[in-house]
């Protein structure tokens, strides 16, 4: 089967959003029309006026629609705009709107490829690429007048002999050697300015420009975009261009730093008009589950693609590792009940020389050792 027909005579924007989902989970060409093969279903109307209120559950087609657009408004917010998972009554271990398609797949006759257990992907978040170096003459001399003062002895001698306690290069060329079977996925933080929640590197250092680069040769790299970019005119696409000018490409993936406004309507449309093809920011900021209820990429439109984050280190810290791998096993056999690899996040920082050279440093241990455990132990 090429394609599927759903019955209506007026379909509007929430037929056609059903349709480009199902399309996605289906692999066929899904629409809506009055063709005599036309496919009927238990259609409730909700398409036909979509509201935040839950649709019918035998009513799929809406449901599904519901449980990806408009089921994370009902949550409350964070200081930072950011829908609370922790505040959801519903098992975020399970991407529940994929999980529907694909059922409702076997009602239509639409076959679909059997499911795999793919490795999994690690997001890695570069907020901060180095710990001193990268930031400008002022930073780095009023860092090391300060350590001075302070008598930290330790931080003087890194600031001028190395090695930077945030750069993890070495680990994760070490990493990729251990775990060949877990991919890697990097975004960088390249503020065009800096503020309370962007402390990173300067873009236009050139010690920041030669460890993108040789990064870049090794590994994927796509764009962190700040925080502080969502209230400047044109200040996503400067981040961009930054990181397409280091690297010589055209950038296609982006995460938003702090997940700001992830996942809105303005966002995705500044996104699509910057001729992105990624925005990997579909996470809870404070739990781990599958947000909208997919682990596979699902389309936001026509062109751009969301691609979920089910976990993040700072989600896990406070458990033992043995509890961090047990979670991050119960999340990847959400990913692999719809085919999905399990992505997961965390960041830079912590895996270099001495993370504790952050200030207010929380203590990654647990998570650094359950992420380990988790991998050996899916070998097992």
């Amino acid at each position: 089967m090429n394609s599927i027909v759903f019955r209506h005579l007026n379909p509007g924007p929430a037929h056609r959003r059903a349709a480009q989902l199902l399309s996605a989970a289906w692999g066929v060409r899904v629409s809506f029309g009055a063709e005599p093969e036309a496919q009927t279903w238990s259609d409730s109307g909700w398409l036909d006026a979509p509201e935040r209120v839950e649709p019918p559950f035998e009513d799929a087609l809406a449901w599904i629609v519901w449980r990806t657009d408009y089921w994370e408004h009902t949550l409350e917010l964070d200081a930072h705009g950011r829908p609370m998972g922790r505040t959801a009554s519903r098992d975020l271990m399970r991407p529940e709107a994929e999980l529907r398609a694909r059922a409702l797949a076997n009602d239509f006759g639409v076959a679909l490829p059997v499911q795999g257990q793919p490795n999994p992907v690690l997001v890695v978040d570069i907020d901060h690429l180095y710990a001193y170096r990268g930031r400008g003459w002022r930073s780095f001399v009023g860092g090391g007048l300060r350590d001075l003062l302070r008598g930290d002895w330790r931080a003087v001698s890194e600031r001028a002999f190395g090695p930077d306690p945030f750069y993890s290069s070495a680990f994760w060329a070490d990493w990729s050697a251990r775990h060949p079977e877990c991919a890697l996925q990097f975004f960088a933080l390249l503020a065009s300015e800096q503020g309370t929640y962007d402390r990173g590197v300067r873009p236009d250092s050139d010690a920041v420009h030669t460890a993108l680069k040789q990064l870049g040769l090794r590994f994927d790299l796509g764009a962190h975009l700040s925080y502080g970019s969502h209230d400047r005119q044109g200040g996503f696409r400067k981040e961009v261009r930054y990181l397409d000018s280091i690297l010589g490409v055209p950038t296609l993936r982006q995460r938003f730093h702090f997940l700001r406004h992830a996942g809105s309507p303005q966002s995705v449309q500044a996104l699509t008009e910057l001729g992105l093809a990624e925005d990997w920011s579909n996470e809870f900021a404070d739990a781990p589950g599958f947000r909208s209820g997919w682990a596979n990429p699902f389309p936001a439109n026509d062109q751009l693609w969301m691609v979920p984050v089910a976990v993040m280190d700072q989600n896990l810290i406070h458990l033992a590792p043995r509890e961090v791998a047990e979670t991050l096993h119960a999340l990847e056999r959400g990913a692999w009940s719809v085919g999905s690899p399990l992505r997961l996040g965390t960041h830079w920082r912590i895996f270099g020389p001495r993370p504790s050279a952050e200030r207010h440093a929380k203590d990654f241990t647990p998570w650094r050792e359950g992420l380990e455990l988790w991998l050996n132990q899916r070998h097992a």
